[in-house]
């Protein structure tokens, strides 16, 4: 199984990126409970993000890069059976790529965003502050940082259940 964690969002949307402790607690939880590879995707402002995280395990956590042209980068996302994501650009190319997505939603809506006849798992916090369109949040905790890497683990299992083919373990 190749889970694929888009861990950017650009730098307009502060809270469209899950954080950087998530990431980590979620890539040991995979690597120590099942047997996937695990691809790192982000742009620019993700290069040192995803340069730490890919040193994890340097085996199974792989860093596709920072500066993939976008054929490249709907190349990369390809290679995945689960894509996690923010509300950006990556969640469209998976969704484009029709992968299993699972998709987390703060500032933004996820009503926006179809479910794709269940391709995409939509993770939203639950806060009374959702979908406030700020760029900047001082709220503690913050949607994003509300989402756990439980949440988010236990939700790659049921959607590794539904691939035909494919097996986590």
């Amino acid at each position: 199984m190749v889970i694929g964690l888009n861990t950017g969002a650009s730098g307009r949307w502060q809270l469209k990126q899950w954080t950087l402790e998530g990431f980590e607690k979620l890539i040991i939880m995979l690597l120590e409970k099942t047997d996937a590879t695990i691809l790192l995707y982000g742009g620019w402002l993700e290069r040192e993000r995803n340069e730490y995280l890919a040193q994890i395990h340097p085996r199974r956590v792989v860093n596709t890069g920072s500066d993939n042209s976008l054929r490249q980068f709907f190349g990369l996302v390809s290679l995945c059976d689960i894509f996690i994501t923010g509300d950006t650009l990556a969640l469209h190319a998976a969704i484009a790529l029709k992968k299993k997505v699972i998709a987390f939603f703060g500032p933004t809506s996820s009503a926006e965003i179809d479910s794709y006849n269940g391709q995409i798992t939509k993770i939203t916090a639950r806060l009374d502050c959702l979908v406030c369109y700020k760029q900047r949040c001082d709220f503690d905790p913050n949607c994003m940082n509300s989402i756990t890497p439980e949440q988010l683990y236990r939700t790659i299992l049921a959607t590794a259940e539904t691939i035909p083919g494919k097996r986590i373990s």
